[in-house]
């Protein structure tokens, strides 16, 4: 049993200008709402249920939803996060409703020409029951466009999996462009498979506690072949409305 959990109480700072009602997760790419995009993934990877984390102050998100009719399935719940305080916090707020057990997918996100980045995460966690993050390798032109965070240290095979396993999450350089190379290097994405371990780790943050599972190989990757855009930052909106015409 799993549920995908979408976190949607962020500020999205980075692109203010193009919000939609204060909402980053309503901007709209080739006729679907990031939002919608996320939600068609899920359902397409079959998870049990969704529950979105909004914020008391985006109330536009649950309005849109039903006034696209998005909530009549009936697999959709809502919870909030009373204040802006991190991605763990924010889908902590899922834990009455889904367990501790969850798939996390960001509505900020695009995988050009992968169908199902959260039903790949969903396959490597079915074969090891692990904690699994999204990865891709990062190339370019769009790998031109990110920061150098989420820099995977090294995928390696694993000794208690068939797939492989990462063996660290290198130290965010924001201000740095993502190094691209021959052969690519990879980068953690917005999807990612917690259980119950993740929550025992140490640290604030996501990445801290992700790397903590890495550092005791804990930690598989779902390795996606997907071009990775980045809705949340103005170039990589760009991106994505070029490619698709707009």
């Amino acid at each position: 049993m799993m549920w995908g959990v979408i976190p949607a109480a962020g500020r999205g700072s980075r692109v203010v200008d193009d919000h939609v009602n204060g909402c980053k997760e309503l901007i709209e790419i080739n006729g679907r709402t990031m939002l919608q995009r996320t939600i068609d993934e899920l359902r397409a990877a079959e998870v049990d249920g969704i529950v979105i984390v909004t914020s008391p102050n985006k109330p536009a998100i649950k309005t849109s939803l039903e006034e696209s009719g998005e909530l009549t399935r009936g697999d959709i719940k809502f919870v909030e996060q009373a204040e802006p305080n991190g991605l763990v916090d924010a889908i902590s707020q899922a834990i009455p409703i889904c367990g501790e057990n969850m798939l996390v997918a960001t509505p900020d996100n695009l995988y050009l020409r992968h169908p199902c980045p959260a039903y790949e995460l969903l396959r490597v966690h079915g074969t090891s029951q692990r904690c699994v993050i999204g990865v891709v390798p990062v190339v370019s032109p769009w790998g031109e466009m990110l920061g150098d965070t989420g820099r995977v240290d090294s995928l390696y095979n694993s000794k208690n999996s068939e797939h492989r396993a990462l063996s660290g999450i290198l130290e965010k350089r924001k201000t740095k462009p993502f190094p691209l190379t021959d052969p690519p290097r990879w980068r953690c994405t917005g999807r990612m498979i917690v259980t119950t371990e993740f929550w025992w780790q140490t640290g604030f943050d996501d990445v801290e506690k992700l790397g903590a599972l890495a550092s005791q190989g804990r930690l598989l990757a779902a390795e996606l072949d997907a071009d990775y855009i980045d809705i949340g930052i103005p170039t990589g909106l760009a991106y994505a409305r070029q490619h698709y015409g707009e």
